[in-house]
């Protein structure tokens, strides 16, 4: 079973650099630029939430492996406990990435605010 490392740069720092820099990009790429809709924005979110915690399992899985522990042979003898090991850290990471999308959203929600309200200025 893979154990925790110490905290440091290479397996704490980096992945959640990474994790947040996606938190900041992933939904500008899910969610249209020009939407309208709340609802939309919120879907785009979600996914983009789900996309993150993914993502955490898989560049902390890589970082172990970078740092020359056998994540495949543990991968293969114990897929569960593995995986959850990886969502384990993942999650955690979340308190970081989570806050970031939160105002990602936020922004992009008075964005479509923005839109709706121009919109019925316009009269459309």
């Amino acid at each position: 079973m893979i154990q925790l490392e110490p905290v440091g740069w290479l397996n704490t720092g980096l992945p959640l650099a990474i994790l947040a820099l996606l938190a900041m990009v992933l939904p500008r790429i899910l969610v249209p630029a020009k939407t309208r809709s709340q609802r939309e924005l919120a879907v785009g979110m979600a996914v983009s939430a789900a996309m993150l915690l993914v993502a955490g399992e898989v560049v902390f899985a890589l970082i172990y492996t970078v740092r020359g522990i056998a994540v495949w042979a543990a991968i293969i003898d114990a897929p569960l406990a593995t995986g959850g090991f990886f969502l384990k850290l993942s999650a955690l990471a979340a308190m970081l990435w989570a806050p970031v999308l939160a105002l990602v959203w936020f922004a992009m929600a008075q964005g479509v605010e923005k839109r709706r309200g121009e919109d019925q200025f316009k009269g459309r």
